[in-house]
């Protein structure tokens, strides 16, 4: 009996979804203007991991949360205004499906590797296809299964997509050159301290329907983009 309750006390904790801290770096490849550079370093973000959730965390100017909730489809992003407080804007499970139907996504999963923040990671090939316009963009993306994270954390910006992404490579353009933008994780740090509590919205947020006018007309139409 004792044997079995020390057995059954470590599949409980083997049974415990992976709970972290992940930086990322932004880089551009393809680019020797030292401006792009610059103006991407400033852009390094912390996403908060556990099972199928993520928070995300940057600050340009104003702080930014991002809250993905994968268990009930539900994505939050919260907008940190100094002088103004905390505001929302959510996608419902709703909004998130009819906007995916517009959009298909083909996965090429390879077998070429790397080691990424000292995971090992598989390089996929991905195809997006916007099916109103027929207009198609192409994407790398170098995803790891050791981590243990749930399938659905990409519910909101890879469905369907088997395995964590520590990197995405996205060809765009800025100021006129045709560059490869890269979103590299430097670290991934297992946090004991995380909880559940950390995928719920602040206590003090209100909706952004409640923003004063000029702070929506100062955000440019942030609600129309929810």
């Amino acid at each position: 009996m004792v044997i079995a309750a020390m057995f059954l006390t470590v599949s409980t904790f083997a049974q415990k979804p992976f709970a972290g801290r992940i930086v990322f770096e932004i880089t551009a490849e393809g680019t020797t203007n030292p401006a792009i550079a610059a103006e991407l370093a400033e852009s390094s973000i912390e996403y908060i991991v556990m099972g199928n959730n993520y928070r995300m965390n940057m600050n340009q100017g104003i702080d930014i949360i991002t809250i993905a909730n994968g268990n009930n489809k539900t994505y939050t992003v919260v907008l940190g205004i100094p002088g103004y407080g905390n505001y929302y804007l959510e996608q419902t499970t709703e909004d998130i499906q009819k906007k995916q139907s517009t959009v298909k996504r083909d996965y090429e999963y390879t077998e070429e590797t790397r080691t990424i923040a000292g995971y090992n990671c598989k390089k996929v090939n991905v195809k997006v296809t916007d099916l109103e316009t027929d207009e198609e963009e192409t994407a790398v993306i170098w995803v790891t299964s050791e981590l243990g994270l749930g399938d659905d954390i990409n519910f909101y910006d890879h469905p369907g997509l088997k395995g964590y992404p520590l990197r995405t490579e996205i060809k765009t353009e800025i100021d006129g050159e045709n560059v490869t933008v890269c979103t590299t994780a430097t670290s991934v740090t297992p946090d004991k301290k995380i909880k559940p509590t950390m995928f719920l919205l602040p206590s003090d947020a209100k909706s952004f329907e409640e923003a004063p006018d000029e702070l929506k007309q100062m955000l440019g139409g942030a609600s129309d983009e929810e």
